[in-house]
């Protein structure tokens, strides 16, 4: 991720904060939607950097000699986890504090079950050790 995207990223999201506190007591249903745009607009622009961190990753992985069946849940963990901190805290902006619980809890059961392949090559490790 070079500087420049850094300071895009921290002025779109620094002026969208300015913008929702000046919406928050004249519109308030109009912060959350700049909130939602702003995201949006944050993570569009940083994709081409995780794509690359993507590569990055799997060509380290590839020259460590790590499988891609022990990489691919790592990965899959790492986008979930992302993606539900950044939806809770949306939904924690519009005073919906029950459903970001709700995400934060759908996203740790769907990352136990997407690691659980990797659990399991543990399992059967540890089984063969014994």
């Amino acid at each position: 991720m070079s500087t420049a995207l850094v300071l895009r990223l921290a002025a779109l999201c620094v002026i969208g904060a300015v913008l929702a506190l000046f919406l928050r007591d004249t519109r308030p249903e109009m912060e959350i939607l700049l909130t939602l745009g702003v995201c949006a607009a944050a993570l569009m622009a940083a994709a081409p950097a995780a794509e690359e961190a993507m590569e990055l990753i799997q060509r380290l992985a590839s020259l460590g000699g790590v499988q891609e069946e022990v990489l691919r849940p790592l990965l899959k963990t790492l986008g979930i986890t992302l993606l539900c901190r950044i939806s809770a805290s949306v939904c924690r902006d519009a005073g919906q504090s029950a459903m970001a619980a709700a995400v934060e809890l759908g996203g740790a059961l769907s990352a136990v079950l997407v690691s659980a392949p990797l659990l399991r090559m543990v399992w059967e490790l540890l089984s063969s050790l014994l």
